[in-house]
């Protein structure tokens, strides 16, 4: 995040989860900053959902605080007070103006925040605010991830570098609903609020909105995007070849941290691309990924190595949009497996092998148009299921 001009971070332990783990990261440009926010569309919201949201909306931050291992939701006015304070808090130890601060949560629902003990975080976060505190940060906003997830992008406009930087997290609870996880990206790039509106939003729907690791949609997603315009402090306006440098490079970091979540899917072994082509429309055809990715049969297929390939037909089937099965053919990794809606003959050695590769593609022709859409997922594995009955963060 801090490879953009004029931004720094930090990542302290504020006693959240435990003395010594880090828990509470803080980001902060050093002007003022053009905001966009994507958040969970789930009906139950955190307190600091509906809080920053509200902020964000207002165009303008200058900081970004985020705690790990409390999602402080379901925790009725005093969570709304709680998210309030942190942000207050934060503008206090910054002496930024009011109302530019935003602020995120992950971790347990139902829990309230150690108030006095986030306070003092804050305090300390600030005053160790750097240009190399990304990494930090990057840790502290973990919940069970098992590593930080933080990636920068970097290209020349005009004979000037202009960056992008982002950090992530997500483990569970991960299925696509607009944000699906936690992450701020920075850029020094100027873009109006409205554009940078634009830009972020359909940048999730290509990336954050095409994963899956567990069907679950968090109540506290948050995707959050700062430009602050250092690179170009007299401002700049962007040409179309410009505009579409940039949207391709935000698409580029969105993308490869959306592949980090999966990857990193609790307990999960492999990474599962699904591909649906000959759709009626891109919208039938990202149904139909959709509704394969999240099939929990399909998913303990790939975790065992079957070539169980009537449960991706099945799933498939399920997604609400008429198929011609006589049409249809599948595909794991190169080889076909179905073909016309009946079975196809296949290397069964060969097979096996591309299914124990910690990378499967699935590939479904539904021979029924030009929609196609992609769809990334990760195995179920017994490993989830221990993570996920005895874990508490």
């Amino acid at each position: 995040m801090c490879a953009p001009a004029g931004f720094l971070a930090s990542g302290v332990a504020c006693g959240i989860k435990g003395e010594s783990k880090l828990d509470l990261a803080l980001v902060c440009s050093d002007t003022p900053a053009g905001v966009a926010g994507v958040f969970t569309t789930n009906e139950i919201k955190a307190a600091p959902v509906l809080l920053t949201a509200e902020r964000a909306a207002a165009g303008v931050a200058r900081a970004v605080i985020v705690n790990s291992g409390n999602a402080n939701c379901m925790t009725g006015d005093q969570g709304v007070e709680d998210a309030l304070a942190m942000a207050v808090a934060a503008e206090k130890a910054l002496n930024i103006p009011e109302g530019q601060a935003l602020v995120a949560s992950t971790g347990p629902i139902g829990n309230y925040l150690p108030m006095d003990s986030v306070s003092r975080g804050i305090a300390q976060a600030a005053a160790e605010l750097s240009s190399g505190g990304n990494s930090d940060a990057a840790k502290a906003i973990m919940t069970t991830d098992t590593y930080p997830k933080e990636l920068a992008v970097e290209m020349e406009l005009d004979g000037i570098t202009v960056r992008m930087g982002a950090m992530a997290k997500g483990s569970g609870m991960i299925h696509p609903n607009l944000a699906t996880m936690i992450s701020v990206i920075t850029t020094d790039m100027p873009v109006p609020p409205d554009a940078l509106q634009s830009y972020l939003k359909r940048a999730c729907e290509w990336s954050f909105n095409r994963i899956s690791v567990d069907g679950d949609e968090s109540t506290n997603d948050t995707v959050l995007m700062l430009a602050n315009g250092a690179a170009f402090p007299e401002g700049h306006q962007m040409t179309q070849a410009q505009e579409d440098l940039f949207f391709r490079s935000l698409c580029w970091l969105t993308g490869n941290l959306a592949m980090s979540l999966v990857k990193d899917g609790e307990g999960s072994s492999k990474l599962l691309r699904i591909v649906v082509n000959g759709a009626r429309d891109d919208i039938e055809a990202t149904a139909v990924a959709r509704a394969i990715g999240n099939s929990n049969l399909v998913k303990c297929a790939f975790y065992g190595s079957m070539p169980n390939w009537g449960r991706v037909a099945a799933a498939a089937g399920s997604a609400g949009v008429p198929l011609d099965p006589s049409k249809m053919d599948i595909f794991l990794g190169e080889h076909r497996v179905a073909s016309l809606g009946q079975p196809s003959e296949y290397d069964s050695h060969a097979l096996e092998m591309i299914l124990k590769r910690d990378e499967v593609e699935i590939t479904v022709e539904l021979g029924i148009g030009k929609g196609s859409a992609y769809f990334l997922t990760s195995d179920l594995t017994t490993e989830y299921v221990e993570i996920n009955a005895f874990e508490k963060s």
